[in-house]
């Protein structure tokens, strides 16, 4: 099992960036290979995404569901492949009052995949964008 792990401080309120984050309508704007994605059933989604599934260097359309749990009291999002029990991931939100907010991001897989560190930097800086440019105030 390999387990891959970012971090990063937003200014943002914590209600606010866990309601924006836990609407999985919201992931193709903030997960960059999340093409599409939508609700089909009690946290049940379907996701449509770009990946280099064959190492070839060229994106292949690949769609499939996902559990998604998103937990209020623990501001914690849980997802994971019903076919594939050694992926999933979780993005937990933790705050000091304020503005002051910590988005940790994991993704545990069963085996090694180049390029998933770099998605999820590039996926917490997505975040930290689109909540600035949508920030109250």
């Amino acid at each position: 099992m390999t387990t891959y792990h970012a971090e990063k401080r937003i200014d943002h309120d914590l209600t606010d960036a866990f309601a924006y984050l836990a609407d999985p309508a919201n992931l193709p704007e903030y997960f960059p290979k999340i093409t599409s994605a939508r609700q089909v059933g009690p946290e049940l989604v379907q996701t449509t995404a770009a990946v280099d599934t064959d190492g070839d260097g060229e994106q292949e359309r690949v769609s499939g569901q996902a559990w998604f749990h998103a937990d209020d009291a623990t501001h914690e999002i849980t997802w994971g492949s019903p076919e594939h029990s050694a992926y999933h991931g979780a993005l937990k939100m933790t705050g000091s009052g304020g503005q002051d907010t910590l988005l940790s991001l994991q993704i545990d897989a069963a085996d090694d995949h180049p390029g998933i560190q770099e998605a999820l930097d590039e996926a917490l800086e997505s975040i930290a964008r689109h909540l600035a440019a949508h920030s109250p105030g």
